[in-house]
């Protein structure tokens, strides 16, 4: 496909490293957005989950695809080697709840044209308004992202605590 170009000749600064993989992702081109991480790449997701190496990132990736999920990037910051945004995530989990797109916070690394990091949590309201979601009467039985409601706002809940000022130490 026309996304599978490979990264040779193409903009390695981290924001256009960013918008490639998300619109990889996006497409469902597993080999493009794998092709954009460090072979030592690590992704901390919204629960704070830790996906570290290339072929658990694959997993990870496939998984997403897999689960149709869609990400929009907002209100990207670039400092140096980081990027900061906000990601609006759809699934079909969030759609079911009602809740989609769900706003995160991420913030990713890259060198020399690689995502060495991924790390994503939610804002406290953002978890509140998937709680409220869980709460309804058409929640019942649904499973976010594999887990039941409840463990998904717990795990969530606890990472924004795990994350914030505890990302990979940078270089100076």
């Amino acid at each position: 496909s026309a996304l599978t170009y490979a990264a040779e000749g193409q903009n390695s600064d981290p924001r256009s490293v960013l918008k490639r993989y998300i619109e990889a992702q996006n497409a469902g081109e597993l080999d493009a957005a794998l092709a954009l991480w460090a072979d030592d790449g690590v992704i901390i997701n919204t629960r704070g989950r830790k996906v570290a190496g290339k072929e658990n990132l694959r997993k990870f990736i496939q998984t997403n695809i897999s689960r149709k999920i869609r990400q929009e990037p907002e209100a990207l910051q670039t400092v140096g080697d980081k990027v900061t945004w906000i990601n609006r995530e759809s699934n079909e989990s969030y759609r079911k709840l009602n809740v989609a797109p769900v706003q995160q916070n991420s913030e990713i690394l890259v060198r020399d044209g690689k995502i060495i990091s991924w790390v994503n949590y939610f804002p406290s309201g953002e978890i509140g308004r998937i709680e409220q979601a869980c709460s309804t009467s058409q929640a019942q039985g649904v499973l976010v992202n594999d887990q039941p409601c409840s463990q998904f706002i717990e795990q969530a809940k606890a990472q924004p605590a795990s994350v914030i000022g505890a990302g990979p130490s940078e270089k100076r």
